[in-house]
């Protein structure tokens, strides 16, 4: 099969176009509302199912699928075209400590140097969510940098305010 440019075997073809998956998508972003460990995703204390146009225009926005075509993860990211910068990244894993939603995760992340040409990428982490470990390891074996510590930037749904850390790679960082 060939998709974006480049070739995928149908075997491990387990990132796919968000927009072929609404229904599956939104049923577990819903499930996922009231989930304390996913209070990270939103930034603020509700969430609402995304708005996923029928175009790529200025973001793009992907399901993971495992072998039997259901949704365990969804990522999603800004594109600005001038400075050829992909931020604003959403990532939440539906199936928690998955390989896979990691493997199209980091095939994300490839195909923004790789198949899209973009120049940098940019995503924050609240600083207590378990998942900036993984985000730190990333950047030190694969290049980028944290950029930015922000304090207080939002309330979530535990009342608390959260610190925030942005991180960056640019294309001549980043490190397959």
């Amino acid at each position: 099969m060939v998709w974006n440019d480049f070739v995928i075997s149908e075997d491990d073809a387990m990132l796919k176009p968000a927009q072929l998956y609404r229904d599956q998508l939104r049923t577990e972003l819903i499930n996922s509302w009231y989930k304390p460990e996913n209070i990270y995703w939103e930034g603020w204390t509700g969430s609402e199912v995304p708005d996923i146009p029928d175009n790529n225009y200025n973001n793009h926005y992907f399901v993971s699928v495992d072998k039997n075509d259901n949704v365990i993860g969804y990522i999603s990211y800004a594109v600005n075209w001038i400075p050829m910068s992909a931020d604003r990244f959403g990532i939440i894993s539906f199936q928690k400590g998955s390989i896979e939603f990691a493997k199209d995760v980091y095939e994300t992340i490839c195909n923004i140097f790789e198949v899209y040409h973009m120049n940098r990428i940019q995503w924050c982490c609240y600083a207590d969510n378990p998942a900036i470990r993984g985000y730190r390891n990333f950047i030190k074996k694969h290049g980028g940098r944290e950029c930015g510590y922000y304090r207080q930037v939002s309330r979530l749904m535990d009342g608390r305010f959260h610190d925030s850390v942005q991180f960056e790679i640019l294309a001549d960082e980043f490190k397959r």
